[in-house]
């Protein structure tokens, strides 16, 4: 059984906990804007309720001519391209496609958020747990954000 106690540092403009569709587009949209991204997902896939794991797809309406704009019209038009048949499990390769294309992310999955260093109230850095390397990871960064949707940090 690997044991390892290594604790890799990260260093980001921006740190986002959690991989759903909130933190995958926040990630996105902060790259794309220039800034260096640390995105940390506890799961192996992104996507959260809309991943391959839970299934629940992710149309924000069901009238025809209602669309959403945006990201998540990209995100869609992309799944509809790749996934003809519209099986909710090809949103997990279209969402990580998105974010390996984009040169600012540094993607962890299976990396659990663990707890925060703060100085006075301001968060400085947090430490994750990856699971599949048995490896710390130490992320400082200027703006921390928790889309985990369970508040982990």
């Amino acid at each position: 059984m690997k044991t390892y106690q290594e604790n890799i540092m990260h260093q980001a403009d921006v740190c986002i906990i959690g991989g759903g569709f909130a933190g995958t587009f926040a990630a996105i949209n902060a790259a794309r804007s220039g800034v260096k991204v640390v995105l940390m997902q506890d799961r192996p896939v992104l996507g959260g309720n809309a991943s391959s794991e839970i299934r629940l797809y992710p149309r924000g309406t069901v009238i025809p001519e209602d669309r959403e704009t945006g990201l998540m019209n990209e995100m869609e038009e992309e799944n509809i391209y790749r996934n003809k048949e519209i099986n909710n499990c090809i949103w997990d390769s279209v969402l990580l496609g998105r974010v390996l294309e984009e040169k600012n992310i540094e993607l962890l999955t299976n990396c659990t958020c663990l707890g925060a260093e703060r100085v006075g109230d301001k968060i400085t850095e947090i430490k994750g747990w990856q699971l599949t390397t048995y490896q710390y990871h130490t992320v400082k960064a200027k703006i921390f954000i928790d889309c985990s949707g369970d508040a982990v940090l």
